[in-house]
């Protein structure tokens, strides 16, 4: 959609082209991780960074002038821009974290103003794209008029984003300093996940800031998929009506700081913006650590293992490490299914 609204029609057939081309590409990097650690180490790096944009969006546009030979490479090279330079803007506004000054740095940053899936966000182009096709002789301009639609409805979102920090900010009274967030939920602009680190616990709470939240003082987890959207506003009260739940970190302990020290786990504490350790004893003497990252918290649980879970289990980046008793570790990685017990 950028692209198209940045040419006349001459030249729409490249732009969409090369600007669709190029936009998926910095998501190649996926291609070249072998583990979900490096994943978490290396992805929104180096194919994420505004230093390396020149250099790809000239090789994309080398590439397509082999099958465009009629356009202006210049004129190619801006479109590739345009698409590499929107997946970097479009990741940045999320939560993930994008390290778009690697390799000099390698700094995530995130504006935590969209949720990664967004309908509204996605049908804007959708139909700006759709309406170009079909108007072919206004494709320029309607392709500019949704690009200034997504552009409102992006600065919409900071803006209650603004809203949602404030109010979670009066609601829960985060120490001075302290690293505090609030995150998109799904499906709608005005769900917010609020996030605070206390001294030996993190506050977390889901509220919504619409004028049509609702929640409900007991919501019941979804047990199956149907069930899922159908009671999602539930879990979402209004600021005043949230209830703030306490999930305090572990002290201290010759398990724990045994799995600090492993090079994987910093990794995983280098990505993870609200980790939270829970240590359970095994038998023989033998310790359970898991790490958890809050971000990704489910809206209808507590952090993994924490909890009974019935129905569906959320378990994006759980980290599990087994010490023996003698607290050299016996198995280290990833949880990627099934859940503890």
């Amino acid at each position: 959609m950028l692209a198209r609204a940045s040419t006349g029609r001459p030249g729409a057939r490249a732009a969409l082209i090369v600007g669709l081309v190029a936009a998926m590409l910095p998501d190649l990097d996926s291609l070249f991780f072998r583990t979900r650690l490096e994943y978490l180490r290396y992805h929104r790096s180096w194919t994420h960074s505004f230093l390396v944009l020149p250099v790809f969006a000239l090789l994309v546009a080398l590439g397509a002038r082999i099958f465009l030979r009629g356009a202006r490479l210049a004129n190619l090279w801006l479109f590739a821009a345009i698409g590499i330079a929107s997946h970097i803007l479009f990741d940045w506004i999320t939560s993930f974290g994008t390290m778009f000054w690697a390799p000099l740095s390698w700094k995530r940053y995130s504006l935590d103003w969209v949720f990664i899936l967004d309908p509204i966000f996605t049908g804007i182009a959708a139909l700006s794209l759709a309406g170009a096709f079909v108007y072919r002789a206004r494709g320029r301009r309607i392709a500019a008029i949704g690009s200034a639609a997504l552009a409102a409805y992006i600065g919409f979102c900071a803006l209650l984003h603004t809203r949602a920090l404030d109010a979670w900010r009066k609601l829960d009274h985060p120490p001075e300093g302290a690293r505090v967030a609030v995150l998109p939920q799904l499906l709608s602009p005005f769900r917010w996940l609020g996030l605070s680190q206390h001294p030996g616990s993190v506050h977390v709470a889901f509220f919504d800031i619409g004028p049509f939240a609702r929640g409900r003082p007991h919501p019941v987890p979804p047990t199956r998929f149907s069930e899922i959207l159908r009671g999602l506003s539930d879990f979402y009260p209004p600021p005043e009506r949230a209830e703030i739940r306490t999930f305090a970190e572990p002290l201290d302990s010759g398990p724990l700081e045994a799995a600090l020290r492993l090079p994987d786990v910093g990794v995983y504490l280098a990505f993870a913006r609200f980790p939270l350790a829970t240590l359970h004893p095994e038998s023989g003497g033998a310790t359970e650590i898991t790490f958890e990252d809050l971000r990704f918290l489910p809206w209808f649980s507590g952090p993994w293992g924490r909890t009974t879970r019935k129905g569906f289990a959320r378990e994006a980046f759980v980290y599990r490490v087994l010490l023996d008793r003698d607290l050299r570790p016996v198995e280290h990685g990833f949880i990627v299914r099934g859940r503890r017990g």
